[in-house]
């Protein structure tokens, strides 16, 4: 039986340890990974498959330091899993931290991701990347 809910916390469990590899291991192959915002903002865009989603945790990896993920509240309905929290991180390139809301849109089926949608403050992290 899927658990959506589930797939998506331990989701979160991983990001919270470096575990890459176990979340990419929760998406489907067909995965959409969606971040809106701006392209100046590494980590944003639309990207298909796995290998898709695992330039956005490398684009993280380049450019942040001290990611640090809270999640406040899950609102879940069969097979849609929406969190809403906090990210904050460091940008590497500049020192500053950028500090945003966070709202999440996880589609799952059979215990695999099929799509993911972000949504921040990207003007935080175009604040955080000024010299």
């Amino acid at each position: 039986m899927s658990n959506p809910l589930a797939t998506v916390q331990e989701i979160y469990q991983a990001f919270g340890r470096g575990d890459i590899a176990t979340i990419l291991d929760s998406l489907a192959s067909e995965v959409v990974w969606e971040i809106e915002g701006p392209a100046s903002v590494s980590f944003t865009g639309v990207r298909h498959g796995v290998s898709g989603a695992a330039e956005f945790f490398l684009a993280i990896r380049k450019d942040h330091a001290n990611p640090k993920l809270t999640i406040d509240e899950y609102i879940a309905s069969g097979d849609t899993v929406a969190p809403f929290g906090r990210y904050q991180a460091t940008m590497k390139a500049t020192g500053k931290v950028a500090d945003t809301p966070i709202a999440h849109y996880w589609k799952v089926r059979d215990n695999k991701v099929v799509r993911y949608v972000g949504f921040i403050n990207s003007g935080a992290f175009e604040e955080a990347l000024k010299a």
